[in-house]
């Protein structure tokens, strides 16, 4: 249940950023407003569920139990900022605020995703890291799905989303590498822990939807079956949103290590 409601979370988180960012730089009107608005119900409903589920585990079930945790504890207070700025985010795309001011929206949805997974059990810097990965997979997922509902999808729209691909997945490949050096702190850990293996799986996801992204490239040059290749490049994507999804549900072997540690020093 756990990884199902992440998985919603970084749905919504996707569709949401993702799609107000192709209304306004790549496909001016696609997708259309349900896209983003749907992202931002997924992204209450995983992010509540989420919420409700740890209250409940702890036996937090009365109204002030929850203000408490939303108010008092870290992950509270980062899902109260990330839901406030998706509802910022929304009403900035409803009302057609001026970019400057939808930015800082965007950024405090990112700052609170990254306050919810394994960028909160670090320092700033490391949470920033979590955003700008998040950041980056929204850019990307967010262009390919828009190319996908755009009727039709051109070549000239392919031309202007190469150089943000090309951006998010340089952010993706750089957060990803920094991120996999502060969780992982040795070879062995790679093939000898759950968190290890889930990440190798994600990476080999990637790589495969960095090759669908190619065959999309020639599909467009040649303009033969360019909607079925980006069909195959988004579920390769999304398989990418459910595995990352299914990561933030395991420990890191430097986090267990920690709490090993303490655990033993009481």
């Amino acid at each position: 249940m756990t990884a199902l409601l992440g998985g919603l979370g970084f749905l919504g988180l996707t569709l949401l950023l993702g799609g107000v960012w192709t209304r306004r730089a790549l496909t001016p009107g696609t997708p259309p407003l349900w896209v983003p608005g749907l992202g931002a119900a997924l992204l209450l409903l995983g992010w509540g569920g989420q919420a409700a589920l740890t209250l409940n585990v702890l036996g937090m079930t009365a109204p002030t139990d929850a203000l408490a945790y939303l108010t008092d504890t870290g992950a509270g207070r980062s899902l109260l900022l990330g839901l406030m700025g998706a509802a910022l985010l929304l009403a900035a795309e409803l009302s057609g605020w001026p970019r400057a001011l939808a930015l800082p929206c965007a950024a405090l949805i990112l700052w609170g995703a990254a306050g919810l997974g394994h960028g909160a059990g670090h320092g700033p810097g490391v949470r920033l890291l979590h955003a700008l990965h998040a950041g980056g997979m929204a850019v990307w997922l967010g262009g390919v799905l828009a190319l996908l509902l755009s009727r039709p999808a051109t070549a000239a729209q392919a031309r202007r989303f190469t150089p943000a691909a090309l951006g998010g997945v340089g952010v993706l490949a750089v957060t990803g590498l920094l991120m996999a050096a502060e969780h992982l702190s040795s070879l062995a850990e790679w093939t000898g822990t759950a968190y290890g293996r889930t990440l190798l799986l994600k990476l080999g996801l990637v790589a495969l939807a960095l090759l669908a992204a190619v065959a999309v490239r020639r599909r467009f040059a040649r303009q033969l079956g360019v909607r079925a290749a980006l069909a195959r490049e988004a579920a390769v994507l999304l398989a990418v949103v459910g595995v990352t999804a299914a990561l933030t549900t395991q420990a890191p072997p430097s986090h267990a290590g920690s709490a090993h540690a303490a655990h033993g020093e009481r």
